[in-house]
């Protein structure tokens, strides 16, 4: 594949990492976001990244809706929007969709490449599991940290998961730009694991207002979140994918080495944004209807939450 010109749809955490990532080991990159003013300073002032991960870098192609972003010409997309508006990214994307365009989740959720496929009447759609997490710190600055490697980059294609081309070229650009990413021929077996994880301590700290740290810590929210994991290993275990007979134990080993870190549903709860836990408990809600899974405490945790966001 000739070097392509990657579109990045969305500037938060994880997009501002990613892009400041790409542009700083040379990949041909667009920003796009809605929010101008952070286009204008981004564009003025660059994007730094700080924490673990200490680097800087310049851009000047920059959009401010899907129109514009089109005029570009974007080989890849990368949607790094918060999981619960891809739907209203893709209905602005269709209209610009071309046929060889190629069009990756980069989210937290589960189902989220079939979206994108049957969205926008597609045969292949990709989908990146990232296994890094930060926070603006200004809107020119973002706090990259942690980041435990690999991520993992795999197709949608045809309704089966498997591997092509793209997926090499994402795995091989997003390594050499010191965000080691492999490829997957069955990358739903990795959301799964991100899914259940992240719903575990997502939707207690969003709730709590614990860190991930206290809420590990703490014996009330640690049972919650104990059990979040136990429904999603059963339902995942249904839908065709199992972890092993020590799952829970590992599972639950790595929400323990959690920091006093906020995950993003909390800070989303704080200042009043609608969150994704309608691709993380509540997917997992949905997926234990459809095997006949009991889901009670995904399922609690869930309409808490609607009620928050309702509220």
């Amino acid at each position: 594949m000739n070097k392509p010109t990657m579109g990045i749809v969305g500037l938060g955490p994880v997009g501002s990492i990613l892009v400041a990532h790409l542009a700083k080991g040379g990949v041909n990159v667009v920003l796009e976001d809605i929010a101008k003013d952070l286009l204008v300073k981004i564009k003025k002032d660059g994007l730094r990244v700080s924490g673990i991960r200490e680097l800087s870098a310049q851009f000047e192609k920059v959009a401010s809706s899907m129109a514009e972003l089109a005029e570009f010409k974007p080989d890849i997309i990368f949607v790094a929007t918060k999981a619960c508006f891809l739907k209203s990214v893709l209905a602005d994307l269709k209209p610009i969709y071309a046929p060889k365009m190629r069009i990756v989740s980069f989210q937290n959720g589960l189902d989220n490449e079939r979206l994108i496929a049957e969205t926008l009447g597609i045969d292949a759609a990709y989908r990146v599991v990232i296994n890094y997490a930060g926070n603006m710190v200004s809107p020119s600055e973002v706090r990259m940290n942690w980041f435990q490697p690999p991520n993992y980059v795999g197709a949608y294609r045809k309704g089966l998961y498997t591997t092509d081309e793209t997926t090499k070229y994402i795995a091989d650009m997003m390594t050499s730009c010191w965000l080691t990413t492999e490829e997957a021929s069955n990358i739903k077996k990795h959301v799964w694991e991100k899914t259940i994880m992240n719903s575990a301590l997502c939707s207690v700290c969003a709730l709590t207002g614990q860190t991930m740290k206290e809420a590990m810590k703490f014996e009330f929210s640690r049972d919650l979140a104990v059990r979040v994991l136990e429904e999603g290993l059963a339902v995942a275990k249904a839908d065709g994918y199992e972890f092993g007979e020590d799952a829970l134990e590992k599972f639950t080993g790595y929400l323990e080495k959690g920091e006093a870190h906020k995950p993003s549903m909390l800070v989303d709860v704080e200042n009043k944004r609608v969150t994704e836990v309608d691709f993380l408990s509540g997917a997992i809600v949905g997926y234990g209807e459809r095997y006949g899974i009991p889901t009670s405490v995904n399922g609690v945790l869930t309409e808490l939450l609607k009620s928050l966001e309702n509220k």
